[in-house]
């Protein structure tokens, strides 16, 4: 087993198809085939099985899929950590998004007016973690649930849920609607760690709403997809709406429910465990959102 055959593999199983992953690997499909032959020959099981022209993980695929993965991005951070140096103190900084984020993006742009040297390693989607480790990031950006809380962060923002519908639907054209106007309307969510499904479904279901779960997808732009097809209907976060609202066949509607919203948080590396630009960015991160510093105690404290 080599690092090539693992990264064919991956491609095959995000894509589904080898004739696409082959292009995107820029192989030939025969070679792509054969490597992945090799790797279960290796492993001992096959890991995809074939519907039509696509090739969909089975059960041994799928529990590989998760080691691959660990084993890609343990070997990409060790790889960046040496570029790192062999270049002397390289001014990367290393920053963890649940998703991609426009308020960040903001920030980003100001810091680099002062320090214009600096690179970024942006990694979007920590969703697909089970737990991101704070100690590989110089700061996470990531909504307050249950499962981040061992993460000291404070408090960035609330951001409201807006309702996503085809724009020919029924809803498209109020400016408001309660949750309780959902019941028995087909939804689509995302489900990215096949242990969590997005936040809005268990608001739903605290709320004793009667939804079909039409469609799980564990891609935000497929999400968008079917949601502008007339599949159903989705639930999309403020910080990743720009998309959505740029799309003729969408209309976003508020949801005249406080409880549809997320409790952004960020957090950042213990400061002896930042490099000295790591703090300067971390101090420019506080000052910039005006965001108390959550290694000081509270006012008043002893």
């Amino acid at each position: 087993m080599n690092i090539p055959q693992i990264r064919y593999f991956v491609t095959a199983a995000q894509l589904q198809n080898l004739s696409k992953a082959a292009d995107s690997l820029h192989l030939s499909q025969p070679s792509l085939s054969k490597s992945i032959s090799k790797l279960e020959e290796e492993l001992g099981a096959p890991l995809f099985e074939r519907r039509g022209k696509r090739v969909v993980l089975n059960e041994a695929g799928e529990r590989f899929l998760s080691s691959a993965r660990t084993m890609l991005r343990t070997l990409d951070d060790t790889l960046l950590d040496l570029s790192e140096l062999s270049a002397g103190d390289a001014a990367r900084l290393t920053v963890g998004l649940f998703e991609s984020d426009h308020l960040l993006s903001d920030c980003l742009v100001s810091f680099a007016r002062i320090c214009p040297q600096v690179n970024y390693d942006l990694r979007c989607g920590i969703e697909g973690e089970e737990l991101p480790d704070i100690n590989r990031y110089d700061m996470l950006l990531y909504p307050d649930e249950n499962r981040y809380r061992k993460f000291r962060g404070v408090f960035l923002r609330d951001e409201p849920y807006f309702l996503a519908v085809n724009a020919a639907h029924p809803l498209a054209d109020r400016p408001a609607v309660l949750p309780q106007e959902l019941n028995g309307e087909s939804f689509v969510f995302l489900n990215r760690d096949k242990l969590y499904i997005e936040e809005p479904y268990y608001l739903c279901t605290g709320l004793n709403l009667s939804l079909r779960v039409r469609c799980l997808t564990d891609d935000r732009e497929q999400h968008r997809q079917l949601i502008a097809a007339g599949l159903a209907l989705g639930f999309v976060p403020e910080g990743c709406a720009e998309r959505y609202r740029a799309d003729r066949h969408i209309r976003l509607v508020r949801l005249s429910n406080a409880k549809f919203s997320r409790r952004m948080m960020v957090c950042f590396k213990r400061t002896k465990h930042l490099t000295a630009l790591g703090r300067t960015f971390r101090s420019f991160v506080l000052d910039y959102f005006s965001l108390s510093d959550p290694e000081k105690p509270a006012s008043g404290s002893t």
